[in-house]
């Protein structure tokens, strides 16, 4: 039996067919490939489509691109890096990029400069902007919420150019904010040259990053809670429902815990995904630069997370603000005292590891009474075997007086 699509033919075994019988054959394969094709065909829909995403106009072939993919596991934590591949190889973002300016909006936000409920306004030069879009109309207005919605969700151009105006004054203005940031979080393998990731054109400088300064932007991002709000929903109504926004990370809602970050294709970039997912009380952040195709990114991005989650535990050794250690008797002290840790100390650490974790208490020498509140007498060491894996000072957790009479014993 031959079969050519869902069409079987069963040739002739017993004798070899003639003129005819051949004929035959070939007017009944033509009219079932040509029955095949006509309901594709009278499917297709007679509107206007709207314009394909940039992304979605240049496909990348299997093995097109920028050649072997590059990625890295961290922790949000921590930061600690839980397993690479050239995680410090350059390559351009994409739409990646539009993490950084989704951080200056909500650190805007957060200092009171901006609020979720402000309106912003579609400029003439952002209704213009080409690729992913929420077709913003010029003098249209939008709340800061409803943007920054597009912008993560939806990954609009248009409204990454109408936040990035009001942020930086100028599209131009924004990228230097975009770059001042980038220098303040030692991302120093990232240059910004647009607030969206579209390729640059002839003269324009593109934008450069790693997975390593991703992972650390991406680090940054996840602070804030509204950003996983927007980047972990799967879809939105835009402008009353009119528009619907469609999130293109598609372990939202297939990968347990998944709920960010960004996505970012264009076909020198290659298919890039900054994941995140949290289960239990850790939550990992994968990087994943260059994959070939669309499903390579997340296949790849979901295994490094699961088996990061298989692998690895996040451990509290201990919280800001504990007594930790013994009571410490120092000179001219009216008393003993316990000292409290300064910060947290939360430590990534494989399974098996977790009892190995140990501490050990560093004072310093010479130290005499009276001491103010919070006053650094020491340190807090966390180790894996020989592996130091950790610290935090240690502090008063108030005024250590001075003993009566202590230049009776000035010795003391």
């Amino acid at each position: 039996m031959i079969r050519f699509g869902g069409v079987a033919v069963e040739p002739c075994e017993t004798a070899r067919p003639g003129r005819g019988m051949r004929a035959a054959v070939w007017l009944l394969l033509t009219a079932a490939l040509l029955s095949l094709a006509e309901p594709a065909f009278a499917a297709r829909p007679r509107a206007r489509a709207a314009r394909p995403a940039a992304s979605q106009q240049t496909p990348v072939k299997e093995g097109a691109g920028p050649g072997s993919t590059s990625w890295i596991v961290i922790s949000a934590a921590t930061g600690e890096e839980v397993a690479g591949q050239e995680p410090d190889r350059q390559g351009a973002p994409a739409s990646m990029t539009k993490m950084m300016l989704a951080l200056l909006v909500l650190e805007a936000v957060k200092d009171g400069q901006l609020k979720l409920t402000d309106p912003i306004q579609t400029s003439r030069l952002a209704s213009k902007m080409g690729g992913s879009q929420v077709y913003l109309k010029e003098g249209e207005r939008f709340s800061v919420e409803e943007m920054m919605a597009a912008l993560m969700i939806g990954s609009a151009n248009d409204a990454a150019a109408a936040l990035a105006e009001r942020i930086g004054g100028t599209i131009e203005g924004a990228v230097k904010l975009m770059n001042e940031r980038a220098a303040a979080l030692k991302l120093t393998k990232t240059s910004f040259g647009s607030v969206h990731g579209l390729p640059p054109g002839p003269g324009q400088q593109g934008d450069v990053t790693t997975p390593r300064d991703m992972a650390r932007l991406g680090q940054e991002l996840v602070k804030f809670p509204d950003i996983l709000r927007w980047t972990g929903t799967p879809e939105a109504p835009f402008r009353g429902g009119a528009f619907i926004l469609r999130n293109s990370n598609q372990l939202i809602g297939h990968f347990q815990g998944a709920d960010g970050i960004k996505t970012g294709h264009f076909r020198e970039a290659g298919y890039n995904v900054a994941a995140t997912a949290k289960r239990g009380n850790l939550r990992l952040i994968a990087v994943v630069m260059g994959a070939p195709t669309n499903k390579a990114r997340f296949t790849e991005a979901a295994r490094l997370l699961g088996e990061g989650f298989a692998r690895f535990v996040e451990v509290t050794v201990v919280k800001a603000g504990a007594p930790v250690g013994t009571e410490l008797q120092i000179s001219r002290a009216k008393g003993p005292f316990r000292p409290l840790a300064a910060r947290d100390v939360q430590v990534l650490v494989k399974k098996e590891e977790r009892d190995a974790i140990k501490t050990s208490f560093e004072i310093q020498p010479d130290l005499r009474a009276p001491l103010p509140k919070g006053q650094t007498v020491g340190t807090m060491i966390v180790r894996v075997g020989d592996r130091e894996v950790g610290r935090t000072p240690l502090v008063t957790a108030g005024a250590v007086a001075r003993k009566a009479f202590w230049w009776l014993t000035p010795w003391k």
